[in-house]
């Protein structure tokens, strides 16, 4: 039984329960998955792949980086240093700091936006290929069964099914395993752990008041799925607009309808929806129709004579003996 093995409890696409394990690769096991390596390596410059060094001139030639796009990745990086800087010496106000922290979430989604597209080619270069066949190969040869046999038959089986739950699942803790990513990623960014420690965000890093209560980034009170609401003196909430307006729980407004007025003031008659005007066409409809049906019935009794049964002769025995 080999060591050091995790257990993984996930699913199939169609729901059904997986149980497998996760191994870490062995000499034996790095061997094979560098030999994947050097082979796909080979092959991608033999098809024309480019080399990673040289993705630069290509991203500027295809107009995907530029100068431009260099140097506000240069200036929100800076931005980021910065601000950490700040937050972790202290001794400015606390509404200052979380100015700070701010700031730094917002820069951060625009920095993994630029990083994004400056590694969009990535796995088109020979490099990147051939990182790509040596992590699949590990994936298959260290996903293992209850006896400790492989789950897929072979890496092409892996790469056919990768896109299943258990399989993902699978490649994703491989990675934390292999390349050290944490999984709490996001809480130990510095602006996130501030933000927490003093109780701006909660521990799903959601901005909450000093009640804990869910706020939007412009501190509007909302629900889990982003609406706004109106908190109660009695603790409950109401769905509002962006300016206080009661709304129901499908979003509308909660106010009293009045008829529309005509030039000469008198109301109009509210226009029949069509939805309402068919279904009760198809009620008319289908009353008729019983109606009709129970015409009929009746029809049937009265006008269906009711045969009479003729007596049934009697055999004559002859009496002449």
């Amino acid at each position: 039984m080999a060591k050091n093995r995790t257990k993984i409890e996930s699913e199939d696409s169609k729901g059904n329960a997986k149980v497998l394990y996760l191994i870490d690769p062995d000499a034996k096991i790095n061997k094979q998955a560098q030999l994947a390596y050097n082979r796909a390596f080979r092959d991608a410059l033999q098809s024309g792949a480019i080399l990673r060094q040289k993705l630069d001139d290509v991203l500027r030639d295809q107009e995907i980086w530029d100068d431009k796009k260099e140097e506000r990745y240069n200036s929100i990086l800076k931005t980021l240093q910065d601000n950490e800087k700040s937050i972790k010496a202290g001794g400015i106000k606390l509404s200052d700091a979380k100015d700070l922290a701010d700031e730094m979430s917002t820069s951060r989604n625009e920095f993994r936006s630029l990083i994004s597209e400056r590694t969009s080619m990535d796995s088109n270069t020979a490099e990147g290929q051939a990182d790509n066949a040596k992590f699949n190969f590990l994936v298959y040869a260290c996903t293992k069964d209850i006896k400790n046999q492989t789950i897929f038959s072979d890496v092409e089986d892996y790469e056919n099914n990768s896109i299943e739950p258990f399989a993902l699942e699978a490649a994703r803790q491989l990675a934390e395993k292999l390349y050290g990513l944490d999984a709490n990623y996001e809480t130990t960014l510095p602006e996130n752990e501030f933000l927490k420690d003093y109780g701006f965000v909660n521990d799903d890093l959601q901005r909450v008041d000093e009640d804990g209560r869910l706020i939007s980034a412009d501190g509007e009170h909302i629900d889990e799925t982003g609406r706004l609401i109106e908190w109660q003196e009695d603790g409950t909430s109401i769905y509002v607009d962006g300016k206080g307006t009661k709304l129901t729980e499908d979003g509308e407004y909660d106010i009293p309808f009045s008829p529309f007025l005509d030039d000469s003031g008198d109301p109009i008659e509210t226009p029949e929806k069509e939805e309402e005007a068919t279904t009760e066409e198809e009620e008319a409809t289908a009353e008729d129709e019983e109606g009709e049906e129970a015409d009929e019935e009746v029809a049937e009794k009265v006008t269906t004579p009711k045969k009479r049964g003729r007596p049934k002769k009697q055999k004559v025995e002859d009496s002449t003996e």
